[in-house]
Protein backbone atom coordinates (compact mmCIF):
# COMPACT_ATOMS: atom_id res chain seq x y z
CA UNK A 1 0.00 0.00 0.00
CA UNK A 2 2.82 2.31 0.62
CA UNK A 3 4.02 1.68 -3.02
CA UNK A 4 0.63 2.72 -4.61
CA UNK A 5 0.54 6.12 -2.59
CA UNK A 6 4.56 6.93 -3.33
CA UNK A 7 3.47 6.15 -7.25
CA UNK A 8 0.68 8.39 -6.83
CA UNK A 9 2.25 10.99 -5.45
CA UNK A 10 4.70 11.09 -8.01
CA UNK A 11 2.21 10.47 -11.12
CA UNK A 12 0.57 13.85 -9.17
CA UNK A 13 3.57 15.86 -9.02
CA UNK A 14 5.26 15.08 -11.98
CA UNK A 15 2.56 14.28 -14.93
CA UNK A 16 2.02 16.73 -18.03
CA UNK A 17 -1.74 17.26 -18.57
CA UNK A 18 -1.73 20.35 -20.59
CA UNK A 19 -5.03 21.59 -19.17
CA UNK A 20 -4.02 20.78 -15.21
CA UNK A 21 -4.26 23.86 -12.92
CA UNK A 22 -2.46 23.39 -9.28
CA UNK A 23 -2.28 24.74 -6.70
CA UNK A 24 -1.81 25.18 -2.94
CA UNK A 25 -2.91 26.24 0.25
CA UNK A 26 -3.74 26.20 3.86
CA UNK A 27 -6.24 24.53 6.33
CA UNK A 28 -7.44 24.21 9.67
CA UNK A 29 -9.70 21.74 11.71
CA UNK A 30 -10.85 20.79 14.43
CA UNK A 31 -7.99 18.19 14.91
CA UNK A 32 -5.38 20.06 13.71
CA UNK A 33 -3.54 22.53 10.93
CA UNK A 34 -1.58 21.09 7.55
CA UNK A 35 -0.95 22.80 3.79
CA UNK A 36 -2.00 21.00 0.70
CA UNK A 37 -1.29 20.45 -3.07
CA UNK A 38 -4.17 20.27 -5.62
CA UNK A 39 -4.55 19.66 -8.92
CA UNK A 40 -7.07 20.06 -11.56
CA UNK A 41 -6.59 17.37 -14.22
CA UNK A 42 -10.22 17.82 -16.48
CA UNK A 43 -12.55 20.98 -16.49
CA UNK A 44 -16.02 20.42 -17.74
CA UNK A 45 -18.66 22.93 -17.94
CA UNK A 46 -20.04 22.41 -14.42
CA UNK A 47 -17.83 20.11 -13.15
CA UNK A 48 -13.67 20.07 -12.10
CA UNK A 49 -11.83 16.59 -11.29
CA UNK A 50 -8.52 16.59 -9.87
CA UNK A 51 -6.57 15.23 -7.03
CA UNK A 52 -4.93 16.80 -3.56
CA UNK A 53 -2.76 15.78 -1.07
CA UNK A 54 -2.85 17.34 2.56
CA UNK A 55 -0.60 16.76 5.29
CA UNK A 56 -1.88 17.87 8.51
CA UNK A 57 -0.18 17.64 11.86
CA UNK A 58 -2.90 16.54 14.63
CA UNK A 59 -3.57 18.43 18.18
CA UNK A 60 -5.75 17.27 20.83
CA UNK A 61 -8.36 19.81 22.19
CA UNK A 62 -6.67 18.97 26.00
CA UNK A 63 -2.98 20.04 24.86
CA UNK A 64 -2.34 23.03 26.90
CA UNK A 65 1.33 24.83 26.87
CA UNK A 66 3.06 24.92 31.02
CA UNK A 67 5.53 27.57 31.93
CA UNK A 68 8.31 25.83 33.49
CA UNK A 69 9.89 28.45 35.94
CA UNK A 70 13.01 26.30 36.42
CA UNK A 71 13.71 26.58 32.35
CA UNK A 72 12.03 29.87 31.83
CA UNK A 73 10.16 27.92 29.07
CA UNK A 74 6.85 26.63 27.74
CA UNK A 75 6.45 22.87 27.35
CA UNK A 76 3.57 21.63 26.20
CA UNK A 77 1.54 18.59 28.41
CA UNK A 78 -0.89 16.33 26.79
CA UNK A 79 0.44 16.24 23.47
CA UNK A 80 0.28 13.05 20.53
CA UNK A 81 3.06 13.21 17.83
CA UNK A 82 0.40 12.24 14.85
CA UNK A 83 0.12 13.20 11.51
CA UNK A 84 -2.08 12.58 8.27
CA UNK A 85 -1.65 12.37 4.62
CA UNK A 86 -4.67 12.17 2.74
CA UNK A 87 -4.68 11.69 -0.87
CA UNK A 88 -7.87 11.89 -2.30
CA UNK A 89 -9.34 12.38 -5.60
CA UNK A 90 -11.45 15.57 -5.97
CA UNK A 91 -15.01 16.39 -7.55
CA UNK A 92 -16.11 20.05 -7.89
CA UNK A 93 -19.42 21.45 -8.84
CA UNK A 94 -20.24 24.55 -9.69
CA UNK A 95 -23.89 24.84 -9.83
CA UNK A 96 -24.42 28.43 -11.05
CA UNK A 97 -21.59 28.55 -13.45
CA UNK A 98 -21.92 31.02 -15.83
CA UNK A 99 -25.12 32.77 -13.92
CA UNK A 100 -23.07 34.69 -11.61
CA UNK A 101 -21.32 38.44 -12.47
CA UNK A 102 -17.97 39.26 -11.32
CA UNK A 103 -16.33 35.91 -11.18
CA UNK A 104 -17.69 34.44 -8.02
CA UNK A 105 -18.20 30.61 -8.39
CA UNK A 106 -19.83 29.08 -5.42
CA UNK A 107 -19.43 25.21 -5.66
CA UNK A 108 -19.80 21.47 -4.07
CA UNK A 109 -17.13 19.29 -2.94
CA UNK A 110 -16.51 15.40 -2.66
CA UNK A 111 -13.01 14.12 -2.06
CA UNK A 112 -12.14 10.23 -1.27
CA UNK A 113 -9.33 7.99 -0.87
CA UNK A 114 -6.58 6.92 1.27
CA UNK A 115 -4.99 8.20 4.44
CA UNK A 116 -1.76 7.56 5.76
CA UNK A 117 -1.71 7.58 9.21
CA UNK A 118 1.77 8.21 10.93
CA UNK A 119 2.23 8.04 14.84
CA UNK A 120 5.19 8.77 16.12
CA UNK A 121 6.57 8.12 19.76
CA UNK A 122 6.00 11.12 22.08
CA UNK A 123 8.80 9.94 24.63
CA UNK A 124 11.99 10.38 22.00
CA UNK A 125 12.87 13.89 21.84
CA UNK A 126 14.81 14.08 18.63
CA UNK A 127 12.89 15.33 16.09
CA UNK A 128 14.63 13.28 13.06
CA UNK A 129 14.69 10.02 15.44
CA UNK A 130 10.79 10.37 16.48
CA UNK A 131 9.58 10.40 13.29
CA UNK A 132 11.64 8.18 11.12
CA UNK A 133 10.73 5.13 13.99
CA UNK A 134 6.64 5.99 12.82
CA UNK A 135 4.16 3.52 13.31
CA UNK A 136 2.25 3.79 9.63
CA UNK A 137 -1.47 2.96 9.46
CA UNK A 138 -3.56 3.07 6.00
CA UNK A 139 -7.31 4.04 5.93
CA UNK A 140 -10.07 5.32 3.86
CA UNK A 141 -11.84 8.70 4.20
CA UNK A 142 -14.00 11.17 2.73
CA UNK A 143 -14.80 15.13 2.88
CA UNK A 144 -17.40 16.82 1.61
CA UNK A 145 -17.66 20.84 1.58
CA UNK A 146 -18.76 23.61 0.10
CA UNK A 147 -16.49 26.59 -1.45
CA UNK A 148 -16.38 29.71 -2.97
CA UNK A 149 -13.50 30.22 -6.28
CA UNK A 150 -12.73 34.16 -6.48
CA UNK A 151 -11.60 34.02 -10.42
CA UNK A 152 -9.22 36.40 -11.99
CA UNK A 153 -9.07 35.28 -16.29
CA UNK A 154 -5.60 34.72 -16.80
CA UNK A 155 -4.17 35.30 -13.47
CA UNK A 156 -3.98 33.57 -9.90
CA UNK A 157 -7.46 32.14 -8.40
CA UNK A 158 -8.16 32.21 -4.97
CA UNK A 159 -10.42 29.80 -3.28
CA UNK A 160 -12.07 29.29 0.53
CA UNK A 161 -14.05 26.07 1.30
CA UNK A 162 -15.74 24.60 4.36
CA UNK A 163 -15.94 21.00 4.75
CA UNK A 164 -16.08 18.09 6.96
CA UNK A 165 -13.56 15.54 6.47
CA UNK A 166 -14.64 11.65 7.60
CA UNK A 167 -11.82 9.91 8.37
CA UNK A 168 -12.29 6.70 10.62
CA UNK A 169 -9.42 4.91 12.14
CA UNK A 170 -9.13 0.96 11.48
CA UNK A 171 -7.47 0.99 15.52
CA UNK A 172 -7.52 3.50 17.90
CA UNK A 173 -4.42 5.90 17.79
CA UNK A 174 -3.33 8.08 20.51
CA UNK A 175 -6.94 7.80 21.77
CA UNK A 176 -8.25 9.04 18.57
CA UNK A 177 -10.55 6.34 16.67
CA UNK A 178 -11.52 8.31 13.78
CA UNK A 179 -9.73 12.00 12.62
CA UNK A 180 -13.40 13.69 11.97
CA UNK A 181 -14.02 17.37 12.28
CA UNK A 182 -15.04 20.38 10.23
CA UNK A 183 -11.69 21.90 8.15
CA UNK A 184 -11.19 25.53 6.66
CA UNK A 185 -8.90 25.36 3.90
CA UNK A 186 -7.56 28.81 1.65
CA UNK A 187 -5.79 27.93 -1.65
CA UNK A 188 -4.38 29.53 -4.35
CA UNK A 189 -3.98 28.19 -7.97
CA UNK A 190 -3.27 28.79 -11.42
Amino acid sequence: MKKLVFILLISIGFSQINSAKQGFGLNVGDVGAGIFYHRHFKSFENVKLGAIIRWADIRPAREIPIYNYYTNQYENRNTVSLAMFPLFGTFNYYPFEGKIANNFSPYLALKAGPVLVLDADETINSFVKRWTKAAASVTYGGIFGVGVEFRQPGKIHYAIELSYDLIPLSNTIDGYSNLNGTVLSFSVHR
